[in-house]
């Protein structure tokens, strides 16, 4: 069965991740761990809007403020209880927190 399905909200939760761990949140572990860790609360935070056909004309997925809410709510949450022992706090990848996410 070929089954191709995409949740908006995924692509938004991204986007928004990027812009917060490379200006606002330059502190947070960029491990895959924690980023991963991140987009994982961060969508379970959002209602899904799944698509099959993206048509240009319209927007899909949920609001911007609800998306940069969840996300806050998701990197705060990995900051003060990571998944990994803190040895190394603010350990990144050479590029950056954004590398990880695509």
């Amino acid at each position: 069965m070929d089954c191709n399905v995409t949740n908006a909200n995924y692509e938004r939760v991204v986007a928004v991740m990027g812009k917060y761990l490379n200006e606002r949140y330059k502190n947070v572990c960029g491990c895959p761990r924690c980023v991963n860790d991140i987009a994982a609360i961060a969508l379970n935070y959002l209602p899904p809007h799944y698509y099959v056909e993206m048509d240009k004309d319209r927007e899909i997925g949920s609001p911007w403020v609800m998306v940069e809410s969840a996300v806050v709510e998701a990197i705060d949450r990995v900051m003060e209880k990571p998944n990994h022992s803190l040895h190394k706090p603010h350990e990144t990848t050479p590029q950056g927190p954004a590398a990880l996410m695509g």
